[in-house]
């Protein structure tokens, strides 16, 4: 969750808001050129997008009033297609002034000017920095090897820095790269930083993921564990906490009670573990998961393929133990309305409770859109249940 001071909470779960928004404009190494700061009124639109799903977590599109010129875009001007970066700001007016919290790093793209006789507007669209690393910006210039034995959390560092990254937060992983890896020209940064990760699985059950964070630092960091962590919002029934109303749906489209993973370097699997939901085992006792209740739902990791990450057979029984974790601890998902909640990052652990549609517990939030000008936010949240006891 972003932090903000108490004033700031009172503001924003007060019942009238003042809400302003603040553009810092930085060059491409990200040395700040200026502040651009406009009070929100009924004419300002458009909102920020952050889903935990997407490689590109934050989005967002503005329009602004330009009656002054300061967002006209051209070559040379603030406003240009030469890999500028905005920070974007909201802010409240509280008691002792007027407070920002960040929204996001973003390089700007597809501005886009509009004047008509009763409007001169700018609409600014902007994406996080993974944006600098997918596509046309991120392509390997020349061939890349990490060797063998390299510290996962070492090769992210060593790929990250030869694009041009320079702010990062990277956690030490003890996993280290089986074999050689070679990148060609042409391949994609972002795929590879996602594939090393994915790389990081440890025998204790430890995954990892690699995203901007809200100040726009790389974070190379392990998956949030949903039961082990407090909410950090609280959404009930009341008048304070926000909450404005929910729809609850039980999705079983990744659902699986059975799980196959295979490891080894070969074709054929030198390692091998399934894990199978079944009444047979005790454990399972009293489980509303298993093959007899709800059939036999078959995963197989890697495409059924042997992943040649996995070295050790401890490594295969703990990704096979994770993947079931996953695919069952969410099984619920919930769409919700709530007032502007300007401290929230994907992913999340927050409680709702409405008790009037079985809502009831702590939940992941997945996906959710902060409106520039306050209105309801549309948001995602997965249900966390506990599969093993």
């Amino acid at each position: 969750m972003i932090n903000a001071s108490q004033d700031f909470v009172a503001a924003m779960t007060s019942p009238v808001i003042e809400v302003y928004v603040r553009l810092e404009l930085l060059d491409k190494d990200e040395k700040h050129i200026q502040y651009i700061e406009q009070k929100v009124g009924s004419d300002n639109i458009g909102d920020i997008s952050v889903d935990s799903t997407r490689d590109i977590r934050r989005m967002f599109t503005i329009t602004l009033d330009n009656s002054e010129g300061q967002f006209t875009w051209n070559e040379g001007g603030l406003i240009w297609i030469d890999n500028k970066l905005v920070k974007l700001f909201i802010g409240l007016k509280t008691i002792t002034g007027i407070e920002y919290v960040p929204q996001g790093v973003f390089v700007i793209s597809q501005p886009e000017a509009t004047h008509k006789p009763n409007a001169n507007t700018v609409t600014i669209n902007g994406q996080d920095k993974w944006y600098l690393l997918t596509g046309n910006f991120g392509k390997f210039t020349h061939i890349t090897t990490v060797n063998k034995g390299t510290k996962i959390s070492e090769a992210i560092k060593i790929i990250a820095g030869n694009a041009g990254v320079t702010k990062m937060i990277i956690d030490d992983a003890d996993a280290v790269l089986p074999y050689d890896l070679t990148y060609q020209i042409g391949q994609n940064r972002g795929q590879a930083l996602k594939d090393l990760a994915d790389k990081a699985f440890t025998d204790d059950e430890r995954a990892y993921e690699v995203f901007y964070d809200v100040n726009g630092y790389l974070r190379f960091t392990p998956v949030k564990d949903p039961l082990s962590e407090a909410p950090v919002w609280s959404y009930k029934v009341d008048n304070d906490t926000l909450y404005a109303g929910s729809s609850r749906k039980l999705d079983d489209t990744e659902l699986f009670n059975h799980i196959l993973v295979f490891g080894g370097s070969s074709n054929t699997a030198e390692f091998r573990t399934e894990i199978i939901v079944t009444e047979q085992d005790p454990k399972w006792t009293g489980s509303p998961y298993t093959i007899e209740q709800i059939g036999d739902r078959m995963f197989a990791y890697n495409d059924g393929n042997p992943d040649s990450n996995i070295d050790t057979q401890s490594q295969c029984d703990a990704r096979a133990a994770f993947e079931l974790k996953k695919r069952l601890q969410y099984t619920e998902k919930t769409s919700f309305d709530l007032a502007p909640n300007y401290l929230h990052e994907s992913n999340d652990i927050i409680e709702i409770v409405d008790e009037k549609n079985g809502v009831f517990g702590n939940y992941q939030l997945k996906s959710f859109s902060v409106p520039i000008k306050p209105k309801l936010i549309s948001a995602e949240a997965w249900k966390v249940r506990k599969v093993i006891s």
